[in-house]
């Protein structure tokens, strides 16, 4: 699935820069100023973030030379599509990218790259989807963490939640050819979402869901927690989670967290 999306919505090359230290990738591609025609895709990939930064302003932990940061961007017109599910959609590229060297992982919705651990599973990296406008072109900004390999201060009460690696030390590939890779596949999966939203992508998301009829919470804002089963989700990326009366919650992106029990 992935190579047929690939040789049919292959941009082209992406253009990759690399700088020792920065506050966040993302924030970076974000703020640069706009041209007055989409620009060709571009990777940025640091050695060390100062603000790295996950979903709901969560900030990112990472070891420079175990882990990686990267965050790319890419560039079109505006023409009303609906950015629901691209996380999942660009979840998938990654994960395929990350198994075809030898990692075991799954997906955790809506945008966490998951591995088994010792006392279950444990995050092993996560995505970030950022969009900026300005009159008629539209920025879509990819950022995403990823731990490589063990390192010292890796820790869940660092990060809140158990905390996994992708490769072993000596298994770890060379981080800026994974990273070079990483960025064609987000790129090439962006612009595949933009034509034909998150069909294509469905039934291998369904594969790699690590969530699929287990128990979680869900968690809101204010802290309040239901629990529920998760049973997968609809065509266009919404998670559906079973409740204790037998019904069927919706849950978009965004709305809450969502944690596994057990």
């Amino acid at each position: 699935m992935a190579d047929e999306i690939e040789r049919a919505y292959m941009i082209d090359p992406v253009r990759f820069e690399r700088i020792p230290r920065i506050d966040s990738t993302s924030s970076e591609l974000m703020r640069r100023p706009f041209a007055q025609a989409p620009q060709p895709a571009c990777a940025l990939m640091a050695d060390l973030q100062d603000a790295g930064r996950g979903r709901n302003g969560r900030v990112w932990l990472g070891d420079p030379a175990r882990a990686l940061a990267l965050s790319v961007s890419v560039e079109r017109e505006v023409d009303g599509t609906t950015l629901l599910g691209l996380p999942l959609a660009v979840g998938v590229a990654i994960a395929d990218v990350l198994v075809a060297h030898g990692a075991r992982v799954r997906l955790k919705w809506p945008n966490d790259l998951l591995v088994d651990g010792a006392d279950g599973p444990a995050k092993a990296g996560g995505i970030l989807v950022e969009v900026r406008q300005q009159g008629p072109l539209q920025r879509v900004v990819v950022g995403f963490g990823l731990n490589l390999a063990p390192a010292d201060g890796l820790d869940a009460a660092r990060v809140g939640q158990p905390v996994g690696t992708l490769f072993p030390v000596d298994a770890q590939p060379g981080r800026v050819p994974l990273a070079r890779e990483l960025a064609g596949a987000v790129a090439t999966a962006v612009g595949a979402f933009a034509r034909d939203g998150l069909r294509p992508w469905l039934a291998r998301w369904r594969a790699l869901d690590a969530l699929a009829d287990a128990p979680v919470d869900l968690i809101r804002g204010d802290g309040s927690r239901e629990p529920g089963i998760a049973r997968g989700i609809e065509n266009d990326g919404a998670l559906r989670v079973e409740r204790a009366d037998g019904t069927i919650a919706r849950i978009a992106s965004g709305e809450v967290s969502v944690r596994r029990r057990g």
